[in-house]
């Protein structure tokens, strides 16, 4: 059972709403006029599916583990970090004009070592605070989950008009790694942030409508979304990462739950702020079609921010109030002692993609635009305690909104590398370049990437990725490589992988997962510095094996 946070909506209105939405929307376009027909449709032609999985990762690092005493609690290199046991289930029917589908996922951790002693630091660094312990139990709050991934009703209303409702996800944009116009959703990134191969096992469903209109004589689609507010909760609406003190813990804050921080520098969820309420609705457009050889999309939509941040309490905050300029000044709705809030401002998301095949280099090349004209950051490069700065932490100076522009631009290939390396077919290989360019950005307003780190933001910054995939043995062992490095603020990652697939039901995933950086913070709440991205990551080297079953 998850605990509740008063600042919070129930936790448990996407069972009972979404079922409840899904079922009133089934019956209103015409699914008992299938149980008229024959007495066992309920019942028959299911189509089951699902998978039983295990993770288990080791460290490769030490991670940076500080108690209140300024320790290292102890060496983890080579500890086991993860031991995770999941279990999917997929039901799927098709009633002729109609379909639904019913998916179901639990997840259990088993303890380690590693986790009790996480565990046991966020509880003394929340005992400095005055609190009896940390307010977050790791298994039970983050890593424990059970929850309905989808249940959707679909049909066609017309020969060119098709609904789509309930509990589902919508995939917007070309990209692997980083979001641009797949803003729909959010994604959880507690347990495995980034590196799921498999963006739907980490993207966060939603209750929703999904309109789709064929235009044929366009040679093209209108989509259009409406997401209920009401029917969602709010922790399924944007990214959620790792504040809680657990194993992706941005570095050094492992063991820190910022809901009951140290010090009195504590930062919780708010779901209810004016600006960012997540029982307003969502809405989204898009537009695609064929334009000669080229596929493109057009696209807008109004949603909460992906990626939270500080409000900042300006009764705990003093500092530099010039600073305190954006569109929130002065609108904080959490409690009188806390530091700040993390919120999700609503913005406007305004894109375009397009992609075409050709066929003298025999490549792929995609791209992907967006535009944000009201895109959230947190400013003040330093804190309190490391120079004139705001707050306890960098960042803590207010928000300003910026006007955004993001870019990606992909090429794919295959590669003939049987000669080569030995292949049983040819690899697929793929180069991602991402771009973002504040378009009104003011090195006065002193941006910062991330609110408690203090790498300032650049106008212009970019991060390549690359990914190498091969095949041997008829598909049966097939390694990867994936690369990224970050063009501007240094760092990046290397994961080699191999895929082991036995018969139709067994995979195996073996995968490392090495990060580098230029800079990284020492110590937690101190010694702050311009620590970027992949500075988050130091000391989150790990090696993972993977096991599933599916049917």
């Amino acid at each position: 059972m998850k605990r509740e946070n008063n600042n919070s909506t129930s936790i448990h209105r996407p069972w009972q709403r979404g079922l409840l939405a899904s079922a009133v929307l089934a019956a209103s376009v015409g699914m008992p006029q299938v149980a008229s027909a024959e007495e066992d449709w309920l019942t028959k032609d299911w189509e089951v599916s699902g998978y039983i999985r295990q993770y288990l990762s080791w460290n490769l690092e030490n991670p940076t583990l500080i108690g209140p005493d300024g320790e290292q609690r102890d060496d983890y290199r080579y500890d086991l970090s993860m031991a995770r046991t999941v279990g999917k289930l997929d039901l799927y029917r098709d009633f002729g004009n109609w379909r639904t589908k019913i998916t179901g996922r639990i997840s259990r951790e088993s303890p380690t070592d590693y986790g009790k002693d996480l565990q046991d630091v966020m509880d003394e660094w929340a005992a400095t605070g005055g609190a009896a312990g940390s307010s977050v139990n790791l298994r039970d709050d983050v890593y424990d989950d059970e929850e309905l991934r989808e249940f959707w009703v679909q049909g066609d209303l017309t020969d060119s008009t098709n609904i789509k409702v309930g509990r589902q996800q919508v995939v917007w944009g070309e990209t692997d790694f980083f979001q641009l116009l797949d803003v729909v959703h959010g994604y959880d990134f507690r347990w495995r942030s980034f590196l799921e191969p498999e963006n739907e096992e980490l993207r966060k469903p939603l209750n929703m409508v999904n309109l789709t209109q064929q235009f044929y004589d366009l040679d093209g689609s209108l989509q259009v979304l409406y997401i209920p507010g009401q029917l969602n909760d709010g922790k399924d609406r944007g990214n959620s990462y790792d504040v809680e003190g657990g194993r992706w813990a941005n570095n050094p804050n492992k063991g820190i739950t910022f809901a009951s921080a140290p010090f009195g520098a504590n930062v919780k969820y708010n779901y209810d702020h004016p600006d960012a309420d997540m029982d307003d609705d969502s809405f989204g457009l898009r537009w695609s079609g064929l334009a000669g050889d080229w596929g493109y999309s057009v696209g807008w939509f109004r949603g909460p921010n992906p990626n939270p941040v500080v409000n900042p309490n300006p009764a705990t905050n003093p500092g530099q109030p010039q600073l305190q300029t954006g569109p929130y000044e002065g609108v904080y709705e959490g409690g009188a002692t806390e530091a700040g809030e993390f919120i999700y401002p609503f913005i406007d998301v305004f894109g375009v993609t397009a992609n075409n095949y050709f066929a003298g280099p025999d490549l792929v090349f995609s791209t992907e635009l967006a535009y944000i004209p009201n895109a959230p950051y947190n400013v003040g490069i330093e804190s309190i305690a490391e120079g004139p700065g705001c707050g306890f932490f960098p960042g803590f100076c207010g928000i300003e909104e910026k006007k955004l522009f993001r870019s990606m631009f992909r090429v794919d290939k295959q590669l003939d590398l049987q000669d080569v390396l030995g292949t049983s077919r040819p690899s697929f290989f793929t180069v991602q370049l991402f771009n973002n360019w504040i378009t009104d950005y003011e090195k006065e307003e002193q941006l910062v990437n991330l609110a408690g780190f203090g790498g300032e933001t650049e106008e212009f910054s970019s991060i390549i990725t690359a990914v190498l995939a091969t095949n041997y043995a008829n598909d049966q062992i097939n390694p990867s490589l994936a690369i990224g490095s970050d063009l501007t603020y240094g760092g990046g990652f290397v994961i080699p992988a191999v895929e082991l697939a036995y018969g139709d039901h067994i995979r195996v995933r073996l995968e490392a997962d090495i990060f580098f950086h230029e800079k990284d913070q020492e110590r937690p709440l101190q010694g702050f510095n311009d620590t970027n991205l992949f500075g988050y990551f130091s000391g989150n080297d790990q090696l993972l094996a993977r096991l599933t079953y599916q049917f």
